[in-house]
């Protein structure tokens, strides 16, 4: 049967708000039916709609809890200077943790894909989780990956996947072939006279978005393990006040550069440099990276900050201490 349009100048403005409100929310027409239904314009159907959520004519409510995930990102977003936070939930172990913190930020690398990009890649134990998830795209794209720091000179280096995300995004690779700390400044000097490692620099400092790991200031720090620092190394460094480490930089609590003794022999992006990085994106976890986690964000070191649930809950309950 065919309906007779309702005659809307019988229907004052707030009955004609209700009318529209249930057709909508109840009857699940669409906005163009109701206006025809009504025979008023579409454009009111949309603005009464608006006004009703507004003065409370509709309400919600939803029954279930928001997942935690997805209430720190927005307890963190709230409470820092941070655009974008990925929090994934904490599992049994924390292999199985850095795993997942991985996998999110491999994710987050390809939303991220776009022609004529320049993605910058540190070496770290938690970047280096990102390589079973990082895959050729079906489209190809103009991409070039670049190499943050230099490399550690005698080993393996398995925390190094610049090569791997270049091979599977099938993008042009510029390495930093030189070690990451060498053995003095005349060393270092004479390596910068390479006009391969001087333009693979040049390279690094204009990447758009840098995918980096945190360092912590602690005897098992990553740095010590693979022997490029000694225990009395990192002493130096806490006697510094320094917390945290972003590609051999260091840095206090407050995110602000703290030069180490070693600072004139180290091959990376430099301080200044790594500042004006469009997008830097933290991949960290673990409470022992708390601390250097709050001291990047509240540098505004770190853009996006991809971590789980329970270091979240660490550097949200840092800042309201502070707070």
């Amino acid at each position: 049967m065919k309906r007779t349009p309702i005659r809307t100048t019988e229907t004052n403005s707030d009955g004609l708000m209700v009318v529209i409100a249930w057709l909508y929310y109840l009857e699940d027409l669409t906005h163009d039916q109701i206006a025809r239904r009504l025979g008023i314009p579409r454009i009111k159907v949309t603005r009464l709609l608006q006004k009703a959520r507004r003065e409370g004519i509709v309400e919600f409510r939803i029954t279930r809890p928001l997942p935690q995930e997805f209430e720190l990102q927005q307890r963190l977003l709230v409470a820092t200077s941070l655009k974008e936070a990925f929090i994934v939930q904490s599992r049994r172990s924390f292999e199985e943790t850095l795993e997942a913190v991985g996998k999110a930020a491999a994710d987050h690398l390809h939303q991220h894909l776009r022609n004529d990009l320049r993605i910058g890649m540190g070496w770290s134990t938690t970047v280096s989780r990102m390589a079973p998830y990082i895959h050729t795209p079906k489209r190809r794209y103009t991409v070039t990956v670049c190499d943050l720091a230099g490399t550690m000179v005698g080993q393996s280096n398995p925390y190094s996947i610049s090569w791997l995300v270049a091979q599977r995004l099938n993008a042009t690779l510029k390495t930093l072939s030189a070690p990451v700390l060498v053995a003095s400044e005349e060393t270092r000097q004479a390596l910068l006279q390479e006009p391969s490692l001087r333009q693979a620099l040049e390279e690094v400092r204009r990447v758009d978005i840098a995918y980096v790991g945190l360092g912590h200031v602690g005897p098992d720090t990553t740095l010590v393990r693979v022997g490029l620092l000694s225990p009395h190394d990192i002493q130096q460094l806490q006697e510094r006040g320094v917390v945290g480490e972003m590609l051999m930089r260091y840095y206090d609590k407050n995110g602000q550069h703290v030069p180490c003794p070693w600072e004139s022999r180290i091959i990376s992006l430099e301080w200044q440099s790594i500042r004006q990085i469009p997008h830097v994106v933290v991949i960290a976890a673990g409470d022992h990276k708390v601390e250097a986690i709050t001291a990047a964000i509240r540098g505004r070191l770190c853009h996006t900050l991809i971590t789980d649930t329970d270091t979240a809950l660490k550097v949200i309950e840092c800042f309201q201490q502070v707070s």
